[in-house]
């Protein structure tokens, strides 16, 4: 009875005890959602710390967080990629409130990773900077790390063949525009001033955001920043993920060129680590071009003959084109491979491993297997080789907090790069091959530091070694029927690049002071020093130049960046940044041996860095309400001792009577070699700006203007892009995302094309006329594409696209290769 009466008793007791437990639960327990203010959308894995980071919590996939973890009294950090970082106290959080973040582009404190190697607020940063995001990428789906940078207004992409894509910035292409992935240097010691194509090795499908720095940026990235930098951030891995596998698939189609490409994604995340992979396989077809000829020239761009031949097939006879509108011998496939491992190694910080490996199947080089000759074409055979591409870089993340030191990032990167340029013309057996096996390590050291009344200070090193060995020989096939069957010995020839090996070296050190003194007033001044070395050695018995043996130079660069950010009121900011930015020569430019179209380019080793001053002025209109913006720039840049592309004599060649010509390769040739040709000049203007008309729909513009002299005796500047410009307008709401994009492009006349073949007048229509063949430069053109996507499922986003919507036939300028035709878009984004 009385044990009866007892165990009651302890029953009531531990029901208070749990309903106490409940109350005080609920009482401590402070639940908030995360949501994209224009959208509407959960935000998952929100990152939210207090102020000295002691304290950090993540939202769950429903955007869901507690706030229990912190103090009332905390102030509170709401982070996303992609959006304004948010403050906010504690104590004025309502329990159940929702919070609502703010796309950066819309937002006046957008922060900027690469300006100066270091994170600065846009309301801070004076260089015009162009932001791609993530959710750009997915929208339109760009094939290539090359294609995806005409999303950002003021850049032009050059292409020759299906697999390439070269951008030009303000004037100034190749070697001259700084490519950087995660911090490393993608430019290397034969990085051509020419047009690339090595941006096709970045797969899009890994890039959390590309920045696109416009103007001299040497100070913080060194040598052939002179036109701007464009550097790729990868994704990276998420620690604490509230799920801790994620993974998805996404596939995409493109009916111009018949390509599909199929991307895996897979997120693992721990408490102290977390891992992202990658592996993308893409197949392109042919690309088919546009049959709306309102340029007036029916057949420019036609394929009426193409070569069948292959690395193991052989046709003697080019073969008829039953659809001139598809271009032939532009397929490729690529795989891509992207690994990146994140550690926490004690409280604060964080070692990054990253790893990308690329490799592509033989790429044809279109431009040149349309060369005509009399009624047959010049090439049976003229592709790349497999193109390869390694990356292997850890950096480590400190957090020291000293008082010349709170943090900072130590960067290495090792890479391998193998390029290979195969060659056969029509009625030989003879093949030609070079090869190139080119090793590069760098290590970057980059740290930051800020004193009271608004000091901060960056400065770091940089190191690079490259190592490039050129081999070049040719074998004669042997054929069986329409087979290759088999090769002869290796009959050495001129390489490419010298021959014995040949090695870049650098060593810079740089350090950059902005001052912040008000809210009306920042200051910048930055300044870098370089030095550098060539090493190259040439095997005379197989070299165009017997007097070239060795060459060892050296040379050292200074160069500053001064800028200021006034800021007037809130809707008004005026930019004006004085900046220097260099060259040093490189492998490529003292050492190359190339052929195109009669003229050979042959080594000058004689050549001296190129330096840009240049002069950028710039204000932005802004509206209280963020819904209006509007940025005027205007830049004028002089570049000294310019390298460029001229006559040369080779005084010890005998092959021909005409010091201007010699034999190669069988046919009688003009020597030019790249020398320094003085100063010559670049300006122009660029207008952006965005306006939301309604509260989802959002209107993009840009127009961009590009100047260079003409030089009596070297003629016109390369790489000068007529006038173009885009607009864009994009409906969000919830789930549906629609943009339609138009781009337009001025004509370019052909008295303003170089002097040297890298505008390739030669690939703009032309007229017949007693006097021989008239090129008439680049006609005019325009381009609407429209995109949109949809969740159709919780887990399921469906994209679709229908782009050149005229079907108009166009180059862009200084390419080889015709844009394509209307297209249809289809691509699938499925979270497994």
């Amino acid at each position: 009875m009385y044990l009866l009466k007892f165990l009651n008793k302890l029953a009531r007791i531990q029901n208070i005890v749990v309903l106490f437990l409940l109350v005080l639960s609920q009482s401590y327990s402070q639940q908030i959602s995360l949501k994209d203010q224009t959208t509407n959308e959960n935000l998952p894995d929100v990152l939210i710390y207090n102020e000295d980071k002691s304290k950090s919590i993540i939202t769950n996939t429903d955007g869901v967080v507690d706030l229990k973890v912190f103090s009332e009294n905390d102030k509170i950090y709401f982070q996303l990629l992609g959006y304004s970082i948010l403050e906010r106290f504690k104590e004025t959080i309502i329990d159940g409130s929702i919070i609502y973040l703010q796309e950066e582009n819309q937002a006046l404190d957008e922060v900027i990773l690469s300006v100066a190697r270091s994170e600065s607020n846009t309301s801070q940063v004076a260089e015009k900077v162009s932001v791609i995001k993530s959710t750009d990428v997915f929208l339109t789906s760009p094939s290539s790390g090359a294609e995806l940078l005409e999303l950002s207004p003021g850049v032009r992409v050059q292409k020759s063949q299906g697999g390439g894509g070269s951008p030009i910035i303000r004037g100034f292409e190749a070697n001259r525009v700084l490519i950087v992935v995660d911090g490393v240097r993608m430019n290397n010691a034969i990085y051509r001033s020419g047009h690339l194509q090595n941006s096709i090795t970045i797969d899009p499908n890994n890039i959390e955001r590309v920045e696109v720095i416009f103007g001299s940026s040497s100070v913080g990235y060194g040598s052939d920043a002179m036109g701007g930098v464009i550097h790729y951030y990868t994704k990276n891995p998420i620690l604490k993920s509230s799920k801790k596998i994620n993974s998805t698939f996404t596939s995409n189609y493109s009916s111009a060129n018949q390509s599909v490409s199929n991307n895996y994604i897979a997120n693992y995340s721990k408490d102290n680590w977390g891992s992202i992979t990658s592996l993308t396989v893409s197949k392109y077809g042919d690309i088919k071009i546009g049959k709306n000829r309102r340029h007036g020239y029916e057949n420019w761009g036609l394929t009426p003959l193409f070569s069948k031949n292959s690395r193991n097939s052989f046709f003697p006879e080019p073969s008829v084109n039953k659809n001139q509108n598809i271009q032939k011998n532009t397929e490729y496939s690529q795989v891509d491979l992207f690994q990146k491992f994140l550690f926490k190694i004690g409280e604060t910080n964080l070692l990054n491993v990253n790893i990308q490996f690329s490799k592509s199947s033989d790429i044809d080089r279109y431009d040149q297997l349309s060369i005509p000759l009399g009624n047959s074409l010049k090439f049976a055979e003229w592709y790349y080789g497999p193109q390869k591409r390694f990356l292997l870089s850890p950096s480590l993340k400190i957090f020291p907090e000293k008082k010349f030191m709170k943090k900072g990032v130590i960067t290495l990167g090792i890479q391998k790069i193998n390029e290979s340029r195969i060659k056969r013309r029509f009625n030989t057996m003879n093949r030609s091959y070079q090869i190139e096996d080119l090793n590069v390590f760098s290590v970057n050291g980059d740290f930051d530091t800020y004193f009271e009344g608004g000091h901060s200070i960056s400065y770091g090193l940089e190191s690079t070694y490259n190592y490039n060995d050129s081999r070049a020989y040719d074998r004669m096939i042997e054929i069986s029927d329409n087979k290759i069957t088999g090769l002869s010995q290796k009959i050495p020839i001129p390489t490419r690049y010298p021959s014995d090996g040949s090695s870049y070296t650098s060593f810079a050190s740089y350090i950059n002071w902005s001052w912040n003194m008000s809210e009306f007033f920042t200051f910048n001044i930055g300044t870098r020093l370089t030095f550098t070395g060539i090493k190259a050695d040439w095997d005379d018995q197989v070299s165009v130049n017997p007097q070239l043996s060795e060459i060892d130079l050296y040379s050292r660069a200074l160069t500053t960046t001064v800028s200021i950010k006034l800021r007037p009121s809130k809707k008004v900011q005026i930019n004006t940044v004085l900046s220097s930015g260099f060259r040093n020569p490189n492998i490529d430019d003292i050492g190359k041996i190339r052929e195109s179209n009669g003229l050979l380019v042959v080594p000058n080793t004689f050549l001296k860095p190129e330096y840009a001053y240049n002069l950028d002025l710039g204000i932005d209109f802004r509206s209280l309400n963020n819904n209006n913006f509007i940025s005027f720039r205007g830049f004028s840049t002089i570049i000294s001792r310019h390298i460029a592309r001229d006559n040369f004599t080779v005084f010890s060649d005998t092959t021909t009577p005409d010091l201007s010509t010699i034999i190669y390769n069988g046919e009688e040739v003009i020597t030019i070699s790249n020398k320094n040709l003085g100063n010559r000049f670049i300006h122009g203007f660029s207008v952006d700006g965005f306006s939301k008309v309604l509260n989802n729909l959002k209107l993009d513009y840009s127009l961009t203007y590009t100047q260079g002299d003409i030089n009596e005796t070297y003629g016109p500047l390369p790489s000068i892009s007529p006038l173009f410009g885009s607009l864009s307008m994009s409906y969000k709401k919830k789930d549906i995302n629609i943009q339609a994009i138009y781009k337009f492009s001025e004509a370019k006349d052909a008295n303003s094309y170089s002097f040297g073949g890298e505008d390739g007048l030669y690939e703009t229509p032309f007229i017949i006329e007693n006097n021989g063949i008239i090129y008439l430069g680049s006609p005019k053109w325009s381009n609407l594409s429209i995109y949109g996507s949809k969740n159709i499922l919780s887990n399921l986003i469906l994209r679709l696209g229908l782009t050149n919507v005229f079907d108009t036939h166009y180059r862009t300028f200084a390419s080889g290769i015709s844009s394509p035709g209307r297209s249809i878009e289809i691509g699938l984004n499925l979270e497994l």
